[in-house]
């Protein structure tokens, strides 16, 4: 994994005209069918978890025959030729094998139901513990934010309108979170994970590189991405999602680069939607290898070509929301988004600083196909993660961290909404955003607003929100006033207000874009109770709404 992750950029597609210098021992077999399978479709508790099926049913999606494993006579045969199985892929009907065996290989090749087989790496490597001076830069011992209780990470959290959704009482409870990631090096010994242990919410741990359960004595960069979720530690770090449970699966071989990455993100992913998970986050990206004879290129990230981007498709046709980083190469030849970012069905998630304006590093869209990429951004420089090593929360960057702030809040969002399915869910995210009327290729649609994508979602805005009038919730409020205004073009307008004696207390410009337009007056917080008007000038005309401030 290299220290980078999201960072380095991996791939997936075999070609021809393999290096002679390089000895592969690692293949994909894809097969040809699924006939004679002895599992079925109408049984489908044979090969899936209760839950999946009622996130299924839940979303009215139907069991097909890419939910059948794949043929375990297939599988037998291939493994009577004495060769190793690494991974099962059902969703592309394919398995990574390991031989150095000639013979082996090419009696594989003859069976009639192999439809293809390619290599996509060397020799296994094994995992180790992290140089630590080569993995990042270790942190000093930071001063605590005195903001409520998320610590160091409430301006990640808030720059979302995240908390809001905490505050109502969502917090991912009930809702399971798949990382697929590098390794969670020492997560159980981590103050910040006391209250994830201690109820029992990681539910699950596979590492796909070694086949073992164990996944907490490799790599460091998983349990930074965990941090940014499942931290709940009050006063010192509490995530976007405190309450979510969590599978911890390793699909990255921090000390490789290669196709074979992709094949294991499949596996996991897999796993991830048999057990029955809610969404998959991903800080892992694909694009270049070590041998530059598996490279993708930017054509192929068209949604529908790389085996991690069909997987992550394929886990959101099932009912999955899918988070996945843009990539960091936005300041680096490649540029662009890297797979699965190209998925057309997932979140894909760029990075802004501070300010909410693009970084440098945060990849470029669109998919080669046309498609708006990254769809949404959130904060992703100075960003704050767990050390694995001392457990102290310190300053990062990468979409690799941006990526699971989203994931974790989005979880939120859903459990508040359990009614709806992914794709409403992801829409509504996007809908909610800063940008979405005015979308690019550095932002998407630019960076969502959680609070109003739970007043979407639960109809608390009208239905066509092209309204004639502005809608201010809450109304009465406590805190303060938001403001949305929809306007069939772009203009300028003046928002004012008034108490009822007509004295003013605040009166601001604002350019409005065509569209839907978002507004928050915290200012509101320090009037007294009583009813207040709040006046939008259009220069013909003028809309004068009432509010009532109540603690």
């Amino acid at each position: 994994m290299k220290c980078h992750i999201v960072f380095f950029m991996l791939l997936c597609c075999c070609k021809v005209g393999f290096s002679q210098t390089t000895i592969y021992h690692r293949y994909i077999i894809e097969f040809t069918d699924k006939d004679n399978n002895p599992f079925s479709i109408s049984d489908p508790l044979q090969y899936l978890s209760q839950r999946a099926i009622d996130r299924r049913a839940r979303q009215q999606i139907p069991i097909t025959i890419s939910d059948l494993p794949i043929n375990p006579d297939y599988i037998q045969q291939v493994l009577n030729t004495g060769v190793k199985i690494l991974n099962n892929s059902k969703w592309l009907n394919s398995i990574s094998i390991e031989t150095s065996d000639s013979i082996a290989l090419n009696a594989i090749r003859q069976f009639p139901f192999v439809k293809n087989s390619n290599p996509i790496a060397p020799r296994s490597g094994k995992g180790k513990i992290p140089d630590k001076d080569n993995a990042y830069d270790y942190p000093q011992r930071v001063e605590l934010f005195s903001e409520s209780d998320y610590g160091v990470a409430f301006h990640q959290i808030d720059m979302l309108r995240g908390e809001i959704l905490h505050q109502r009482g969502f917090r991912g409870d009930g809702i399971i979170i798949t990382v697929l990631d590098a390794g969670f090096f020492n997560a159980p010994n981590i103050s910040l994970f006391d209250s994830l242990y201690a109820d029992h919410r990681v539910l699950g741990t596979r590492s796909f590189v070694t086949g073992e359960e164990d996944v907490y004595g490799g790599a460091t960069h998983g349990c930074s991405v965990l941090s940014t979720m499942a931290a709940n530690q009050p006063g010192i770090m509490v995530g976007t999602a405190p309450k979510a449970s969590f599978y911890l699966f390793i699909t990255e071989d921090e000390n490789s680069e290669y196709p074979i990455e992709e094949h294991n993100w499949a596996a996991g992913a897999e796993m991830a939607d048999s057990l029955g998970t809610d969404l998959i986050t991903s800080s892992l990206g694909y694009s270049v290898f070590e041998d530059s004879v598996f490279n993708h290129t930017y054509e192929e990230m068209d949604g529908n070509t790389t085996m991690v981007t069909r997987a992550a498709d394929m886990a959101a046709s099932k009912g999955i929301i899918v988070c996945s980083s843009a990539g960091n190469e936005g300041n680096h030849p490649w540029h662009y988004i890297t797979a699965p970012g190209d998925a057309d069905s997932i979140l894909t998630v760029g990075a802004t600083d501070s300010t909410g304006t693009i970084t440098a590093f945060s990849s470029y869209g669109p998919a080669s196909d046309g498609d708006l990429k990254p769809n949404v951004t959130a904060e992703g420089i100075g960003v704050y993660v767990v050390d694995a090593f001392s457990g102290i929360p310190y300053k990062s960057n990468g979409t690799s961290f941006s990526n699971p702030i989203i994931a974790g809040i989005t979880a939120c969002l859903w459990q508040a909404h359990q009614e709806e399915n992914n794709m409403e869910v992801i829409a509504t995210i996007q809908k909610s955003a800063s940008l979405y009327y005015n979308p690019n290729d550095s932002m998407g649609n630019g960076i969502p607003n959680y609070e109003l994508a739970d007043l979407i979602l639960s109809n608390k805005t009208p239905e066509n929100l092209n309204v004639s009038k502005p809608v201010i919730y809450p109304n009465p409020f406590s805190d303060h006033v938001n403001v949305l205004i929809s306007s069939s073009e772009n203009e300028n307008i003046t928002i004012e207000g008034e108490d009822i004696t007509g004295r003013k207390f605040f009166s601001n410009h604002y350019s409005v874009l065509r569209g839907l337009n978002y507004f928050s007056f915290p200012q509101m917080r320090n009037l007294s109770n009583g009813y207040y008007f709040i006046r939008f000038n259009y220069g013909d005309h003028a809309d004068i709404l009432k509010v009532l401030k109540s603690d």
